[in-house]
């Protein structure tokens, strides 16, 4: 996380002390920071449970749909200073697994392992600077460690982090990336004894610092942040090379400030759909078109409600979208990760936001 770029930032900053897990401390403003004057709103329906270590903890989630029963479905949550969450669409904690300090999460459905599908989830373990390979039972909601022996990533602090299914092979990839700018990708691969081995298939780089991104399955698109110059489009494909293209630069629209965080991707159909991106610089969301150019359509923030006492959202570090309809969300669902969660004041946590509330805002097909 960097620190938002606004002057009124220090004087709520001084107001509030907590003190981190490890005894440090960290500074907190008592209320939502700023967004820009005009920018359109919508709030947060659901927030989960604060994580349980205080500081800049929480980071990034991703949204596994159950196919038979969406209301059954799950968010599953960083605590880079611990481990992962796993919660229910009311934002009740159902696990967390304290496997190290896990920075990014993604999964996908539909991995073939033991001889059945399963859902497979990996994250950016920076206890051992490796690939965390987990899956999560479709029953119990319950996450389990698959992976064969540590996946060692040769990365010097592993990072961001999003999944890529290749729709015409079948086979399922993983990024990583180092705050260096250093991105790898690994072909993930089922053994004989039911376990998961990442194999590394391409290497490229940035100039700078990235994070986010998001692989979309259907265009064979995967979108990079890079923090303080904007958003990248690669092919996701092993093949594909550094060929790339710059969709967003930060410098060129007022409305976007450095850094670029979270990546995410409202997938509809017929390659239809948006992909979204954290401005954390001053805590709004931008939105591009998937398809074509990805014409940018616009940006919104998440505003306190009081109605519900739901604080609003600031300093978004990872998010993650779905277009799936899930009960309280009928065209989609959008997490995120707040960085200052205030009145009352407590530890990070994660907000839900109805797509449906972002598409009437921005004039959304």
């Amino acid at each position: 996380m960097t620190p938002a770029r606004f002057p009124t930032l220090a004087a709520a900053a001084a107001a509030m002390i907590l003190s981190g897990a490890a005894g440090a401390a960290e500074v907190a403003p008592t209320h939502d920071l700023p967004f820009p004057e005009g920018t359109p709103t919508v709030v947060a329906r659901v927030e989960t449970a604060p994580v349980a270590r205080a500081g800049d903890a929480a980071d990034d989630p991703a949204i596994w749909v159950n196919p038979k029963d969406p209301a059954l479905s799950a968010v599953i949550g960083t605590d880079k200073k611990g481990g992962l969450y796993v919660y229910d669409l009311a934002g009740k904690p159902l696990q967390f697994l304290a496997n190290g300090r896990m920075n990014n999460v993604d999964l996908r459905a539909g991995f073939r392992l033991g001889g059945r599908e399963v859902v497979l989830v990996t994250a950016s373990d920076r206890t051992n600077k490796a690939i965390a390979i987990l899956t999560l039972d479709p029953e119990t909601r319950q996450l389990a460690d698959v992976a064969d022996g540590v996946q060692e990533s040769d990365l010097s602090d592993p990072y961001g982090l999003c999944m890529y299914r290749d729709r015409k092979g079948g086979e399922t990839y993983v990024f990583v990336n180092d705050p260096t700018g250093l991105v790898r990708q690994w072909r993930l691969v089922a053994t004989p004894a039911g376990k998961v081995r990442a194999e590394v298939v391409r290497s490229f780089a940035l100039n700078s610092q990235v994070e986010g991104c998001v692989a979309d399955d259907e265009t064979g698109a995967l979108y990079i942040g890079e923090e303080d110059v904007g958003l990248w489009r690669f092919g996701a494909a092993p093949n594909a090379g550094d060929r790339r293209r710059l969709v967003a630069a930060i410098k060129d629209n007022p409305m976007w400030k450095a850094d670029f965080e979270g990546v995410g991707l409202w997938a509809g159909k017929g390659g239809r759909g948006y992909i979204v991106v954290s401005s954390q610089g001053d805590n709004t969301y931008a939105v591009f078109d998937r398809g074509g150019r990805n014409r940018y359509r616009g940006s919104f923030a998440i505003a306190p409600d009081p109605a519900s006492g739901i604080d609003g959202v600031s300093e978004t570090d990872g998010l993650d979208v779905v277009s799936a309809p899930l009960p309280g969300f009928p065209r989609g669902l959008l997490v995120t990760q707040d960085g200052y969660n205030v009145s009352p004041s407590e530890n990070q946590n994660f907000k839900f936001v109805s797509w449906a509330d972002v598409a009437t805002q921005l004039k959304l097909d």
